[in-house]
């Protein structure tokens, strides 16, 4: 598919990027890594586990410019996952994200792509194994026109043209044009005020099983920046209206995002929203590449389907940082209400915290812990999931380490003789250039 070929395609690119004599217009970290991983029940199934070892030889990497002109930022990591149990199929996982901003007229005129290339499941009610994972690709282009209202008021204008794609899940293909206007006033060096309309409409592929809908959200922002503390508050109303003449629904958009922080110890972030929202359009918004080069792939668990839907979330994360000790504490709560259908509506909660420390020089430990729950509205199924774990990681030299995990991940579902338990031990070898 198309999309996805493009996600391979930036890859390659990024890894070219990687060798002597390419990267000097660009920053580029990456590490090589070789892993072994010992899984005593690969199926996550009550009985009859399947327990198999699997080599798992990556690369990660982070690709970066700044200048006048470009700006680039890049974050991906590639796997080849070779299964010793010949009941499995070898396979290659790759994930993406990032964007490319090229200025055209300084202050005037820019042009904007980016990507975002995700593991999800095919079906988020089974658990995660080999054969319920699939390659989604969200990728959006398109320029922004900067201007003048006044000298204290300005304006921008941003077209985009947006497609997903799903490996299996076909219904999700879609392509969208997004038109965003908004005039912002600044209040003062450290706020600002805006006001903001987007526009999109939405073509499924599949228009048997997917409905052709627009959408429009008016809101107002406001932000503030200060010392130790930022925040910005959006407050307006969405409407969805279906093309086939199948009805609309408004309802009210509300969305607050908060940081704080004393010294470079404490940092806390808290996020809330009641809003519409869609697979594809959560993807973009979540495009945040990182400095720090990823070290495995991160399964997602998205509903991907074609369905709009009405989210009301609360995330919080404490985050801790010493010269020896790290500590992370992030509980969240997500209530979902899909528009076309309410075979996912659910409730969702949890927490997740770990902590690293390094015991000496070359020598880092940490443990990490996870819990989750999800509530099924229609089937009146609730899914925990627990999982807990620990690591050791030693550094030979500047640039080549070992890292010993061991994992066990638990499976608790309503339905009778559905629980299950799984065991991941992985030794892992790893090259990194910087």
């Amino acid at each position: 598919m198309a999309t996805r070929f493009l996600g391979a395609t930036l890859l390659s690119s990024a890894l070219l990027a990687c060798l002597p004599g390419t990267a000097q217009a660009f920053r580029v970290d990456y590490n090589i890594d070789f892993g072994i991983e010992r899984n005593d029940n690969l199926l996550l199934t009550p009985d009859d586990e399947v327990e198999t070892t699997i080599l798992r030889p990556g690369f990660g990497f982070t690709m970066t410019q700044e200048s006048s002109t470009w700006q680039a930022e890049f974050t991906g990591r590639g796997e080849y996952l070779d299964y010793r149990d010949d009941r499995f199929d070898d396979t290659f996982e790759g994930v993406l994200t990032g964007r490319l901003n090229w200025v055209i007229v300084p202050e005037r005129l820019s042009f904007t792509v980016e990507d975002d290339l995700s593991i999800q499941p095919v079906d988020t009610l089974l658990p995660d194994t080999p054969g319920n994972r699939q390659e989604v690709n969200v990728f959006a282009a398109g320029p922004t026109l900067l201007f003048d209202l006044g000298q204290t008021l300005r304006g921008a204008a941003e077209l985009r043209y947006i497609n997903s794609d799903a490996e299996i899940t076909d219904e999700f293909n879609s392509s969208r044009v997004n038109l965003a206007l908004r005039a912002i006033k600044e209040l003062s060096p450290t706020s600002d005020v805006s006001a903001n309309l987007q526009m999109q409409r939405v073509d499924f592929e599949r228009d048997l099983v997917a409905r052709d809908y627009d959408r429009n959200d008016l809101f107002a922002r406001y932000t503030r920046r200060m010392a130790s503390t930022e925040f910005a508050i959006d407050a307006g109303i969405s409407r969805i209206e279906y093309r086939d003449g199948g009805g609309s629904r408004s309802e009210p958009l509300l969305r607050v995002e908060g940081t704080w922080h004393s010294g470079e110890r404490h940092h806390i972030t808290l996020r809330a929203s009641s809003q519409f929202s869609d697979t594809a359009s959560d993807a973009l918004a979540g495009i945040d590449p990182t400095s720090v080069v990823p070290g495995s792939i991160p399964i997602g668990e998205a509903v991907v389907n074609a369905s709009p839907y009405e989210e009301r979330g609360l995330d919080l994360q404490y985050r801790f940082t010493s010269p020896r000790v790290t500590a992370i504490f992030a509980p969240y709560y997500n209530r979902l209400r899909y528009v076309d259908t309410d075979e996912f509506d659910q409730n969702t909660y949890g927490a997740r915290g770990d902590v690293s420390w390094q015991l000496r020089p070359r020598l880092d430990a940490g443990v990490y812990g996870a819990i989750g729950r999800v509530s099924y509205l229609r089937t009146d199924r609730e899914d925990e999931t627990r999982e807990i774990g620990a690591y050791a990681s030693y550094d030979w030299t500047r640039h080549l380490s070992t890292r010993l995990s061991v994992l066990r991940h638990e499976r608790d579902i309503s339905v009778a003789g559905e629980d299950a338990r799984q065991n991941i031990i992985l030794l892992t070898f790893r090259y990194q250039n910087r």
